[in-house]
């Protein structure tokens, strides 16, 4: 009923699904640069907003890092070490946003149309 309801107002299922998708990549992806950055930085903000932005960010993306992150070491250089785990986590979720799109491509838009 709810498929026939926002087809009728000229929504398609697979495209709603298929912006999710996209959204919720790059906003991820958003989070996990924002960490990025924030690690160059390793003293806690001075300000009460940015205390906020760093304790959301981290909030979003140690769900996400820290299983990669005890998983694979860091990659030493010389006198300082590169976590490798942003890069695979980025890979992980192309990957995922890839294939999800495809799932939604192949299987759900022949359905709902």
């Amino acid at each position: 009923m709810t498929v026939a309801l926002l087809q009728q107002f000229g929504f398609s299922v697979a495209e709603l699904l298929s912006g999710a998708v996209t959204y919720t990549y790059y906003i991820l992806f958003g989070f996990i640069i924002a960490s990025i950055l924030f690690s160059w930085f390793p003293g806690y903000p001075s300000s009460s907003f940015m205390q906020a932005v760093y304790d959301a960010v981290k909030a979003v993306t140690n769900p996400i890092l820290w299983p990669i992150r005890s998983r694979v070491p860091m990659l030493q250089l010389g006198g300082f070490g590169i976590d490798l785990s942003p890069i695979i986590a980025i890979l992980g979720l192309s990957i995922a946003r890839t294939l999800l799109l495809l799932l939604i491509d192949n299987f759900i838009r022949p359905v709902t149309g």
